[in-house]
């Protein structure tokens, strides 16, 4: 690889859109299988819903809508990807998740940021499996959204917790 790539070590390989991507390692926690999701009220419209991981309430995005892509139909093979970051935690629903590759086992070729809404596709990856976007998870919401997403999962920690209460 050569570089914006040079620091990537491995990356989550996922299907989404009929398209190939990757994420690095790094940037994802875990990953789950597609579950049921709550539904509250004033969800922004690329929310697919909220997940309860361990009484944690986790917003889980529609990747296909903010990169634009044709809308995905999510069922079993479906995955979420739990992200890293200080706050609570953000899922990202794929349709199928590849596995981990070594990032070193692709060729990287840089594309310019003019090329994707914020630069939040930093790269071309030609390996094994063909050829990949490298998403870069940081770039892909604007301030703004993640805002009122931190906002919006704040919310629906507290209604999560009220849950449990009533439960008691």
């Amino acid at each position: 690889m050569g570089g914006a790539g040079d620091d990537l070590h491995s990356v989550v390989m996922f299907r989404l859109g009929g398209q190939l991507f990757a994420i690095p390692v790094t940037d994802v926690r875990e990953v789950v299988p597609y579950a049921w999701l709550e539904h509250p009220p004033r969800m922004p419209a690329f929310v697919q819903g909220v997940l309860n991981l361990a009484g944690t309430a986790v917003p889980v995005l529609r990747l296909d809508r903010l990169l634009g892509l044709a809308q995905s139909s999510f069922g079993l093979e479906s995955s979420i990807l739990i992200m890293t970051g200080a706050d609570g935690g953000v899922g990202l629903l794929v349709d199928h998740v590849e596995g981990v590759r070594a990032a070193a086992d692709f060729q990287f070729s840089a594309i310019d940021d003019g090329q994707s809404f914020q630069g939040c596709v930093s790269g071309q990856m030609h390996g094994p499996l063909g050829s990949a976007h490298l998403v870069s998870w940081r770039q892909v919401l604007l301030e703004e959204e993640r805002q009122r997403l931190e906002q919006f999962r704040l919310d629906a920690e507290q209604r999560l917790a009220q849950l449990s209460e009533g439960q008691g």
